[in-house]
């Protein structure tokens, strides 16, 4: 089953094996680690949550004979729950590297969830690339097929990863983070951008590119100004 996983979704294992680089050269292993453990954690509650009741991203459900072979837990896909541990990181990372110690977490869980106002709805139309169809909206969604609930819940969940993060570290670890290469980050944000977008134009998709180009410059453009005060 992890094999059939790795094999099906390749893409999300490369992102995972970035992360936990950056994360070593950056944070140490004991911090990224735990990174891993409280995404994986919290986000794998809130799917199991949500396919039960709607809470918090809103209803949806998986088409679990398009990921037979993969590897489930109460019904939700692994590699689907570890993807938020990543997300957060480079949220986490470009939030370290462009702003300052006070606005630390919500920029960083405002990034998060501008990583997913473009993976999602690219998921949606995971049957047109190699994702293939593996959820639904019942209700579809306001913003291209997305309800804006599943927005409200990505910051929410993300919050919780990254203060639940903030407070352990500040428990656990009295060192400093070695901070090797402090622009790995950014890169690694970027670059999980970079692939949802270039695979949203690839399928066609030319308005929720457009918007989402437009989103992350924008955001970029804020961030360095923000820096160079």
């Amino acid at each position: 089953m992890i094999l059939t996983t790795i094999i099906h979704r390749p893409y999300v294992f490369a992102f995972l094996i970035s992360f936990l680089v950056i994360g070593f050269l950056n944070r140490g292993a004991g911090r990224t680690f735990l990174f891993l453990f409280l995404g994986y954690s919290i986000a794998f509650l809130s799917e199991f949550s949500s396919i039960q009741n709607g809470f918090p991203y809103g209803m949806y459900h998986y088409v679990y004979e398009n990921m037979r072979g993969e590897l489930m837990l109460g019904g939700v896909p692994v590699w689907d729950s570890l993807s938020y541990s990543f997300m957060a990181y480079a949220g986490y990372e470009m939030a370290d590297y462009f702003l300052g110690e006070r606005w630390k977490i919500p920029a960083a869980a405002l990034l998060m969830v501008l990583l997913d106002v473009v993976a999602d709805p690219l998921a949606v139309r995971g049957e047109r690339w190699f994702l293939g169809r593996i959820f639904f909206y019942p209700d579809g969604g306001a913003y291209f097929g997305v309800p804006l609930s599943n927005f409200a819940g990505w910051l929410l969940v993300a919050s919780m990863i990254l203060l639940t993060y903030r407070f352990l570290e500040k428990s656990l670890f009295r060192n400093p983070p070695p901070r090797r290469f402090p622009l790995a980050g950014p890169l690694f944000y970027w670059g999980i951008v970079g692939f949802n977008l270039a695979v949203t134009f690839w399928i066609g998709e030319i308005a929720i590119g457009i918007t989402g180009l437009i989103l992350h410059t924008l955001t970029a453009g804020l961030l360095f100004k923000a820096r160079s005060r």
